[in-house]
C-alpha cells in the first residue's frame, strides 16, 4: 500500500469535476420517475432533492455562499434546505435541464476545486447506492475526494470523524493517517467520513468502533 499525505489540488481538478457531473447527469437522464422519488443517502431527501442541491453547488460562488449562509445564521443545513424546498415542485424534465445548463460552471477559485469534486463524487454516491445502480469515479477522484474529507472540518466535519485513525483501502493503493485501522472500499471510507453511517458495513478493523461512534 503506498501511504499518502495531502494530494494536490487547483484549477487542473476541474476536468475531473465536469466528468463527475457529466457521469451522475447521465445516471439522472437514465432513471425512472419512481426513482426520482426515492430515499437518497442524505437523510430526508429523495433522489430528487440532492439533484436539486448539485444545481446548488454547481452555481455557488463564494459571495453567493456567505450571503446564503448569513440568511440560514450560518446553519448549513437550513440553507440547503431551503433551496431543496424552492425545488420541491420543480418537474423532472426541469430538474433535468437546470441540472445540465449548470453543470460545466465553475464558480468557485481553482484552490477551492477539491470541494466542488467532494459535492460531485459523494452525492453521486447519495443517489445511486440506495438505487443499487454502479456510477464511474476515477481512482485519482476517489484518493483527491478522501484526503480532501479526512483532512477537512468546515462544513464535512472529516478531520474530527478521522482523527487518530488509519484509514485503509482495500481496492486500491491508498493509506492515510495514524492510529487503528478502518479498512475498506475507498467509496465507503468517504461516505462514512462525511457522515453516511449505511457505510460502516462495508469496514472493518480495530478503529471502526471509534469511527462509528463519531457517527452517532
Amino acid at each position: 500500500m503506498t501511504r499518502t499525505g495531502n494530494t494536490a489540488h487547483g484549477g487542473h481538478l476541474w476536468p475531473l469535476v465536469r466528468a463527475q457531473r457529466g457521469a451522475l447527469g447521465d445516471l439522472l437522464r437514465s432513471l425512472e420517475d419512481t426513482q426520482w422519488d426515492a430515499p437518497s443517502l442524505c437523510r430526508g431527501w429523495r433522489v430528487r432533492d440532492v439533484a436539486a442541491h448539485c444545481v446548488q453547488s454547481h452555481v455557488a460562488t463564494p459571495w453567493r455562499l456567505v450571503r446564503e449562509m448569513v440568511g440560514a445564521g450560518f446553519r448549513l443545513d437550513v440553507r440547503n434546505q431551503r433551496w431543496v424546498e424552492r425545488h420541491r415542485q420543480a418537474t423532472i424534465p426541469d430538474l433535468l435541464d437546470e441540472y445540465q445548463a449548470t453543470a460545466d460552471q465553475n464558480r468557485v477559485p481553482s484552490s477551492e476545486a477539491r470541494y466542488a469534486l467532494v459535492e460531485a463524487v459523494v452525492h453521486a454516491y447519495d443517489i445511486a447506492r440506495p438505487l443499487g445502480l454502479p456510477i464511474a469515479v476515477p481512482s485519482t477522484s476517489l484518493i483527491t475526494v478522501a484526503e480532501t474529507c479526512r483532512t477537512t472540518n468546515v462544513f464535512l466535519h472529516g478531520k474530527r470523524r478521522a482523527a487518530g485513525l488509519t484509514l485503509r483501502a482495500d481496492d486500491l493503493e491508498w493509506t492515510a493517517g495514524d492510529g487503528p485501522e478502518v479498512i475498506g472500499p475507498i467509496a465507503s471510507i468517504i461516505l462514512a467520513v462525511t457522515g453516511r453511517s449505511t457505510a460502516l458495513t462495508d469496514l472493518s478493523g480495530a478503529g471502526l468502533s471509534t469511527l462509528r461512534a463519531r457517527l452517532t
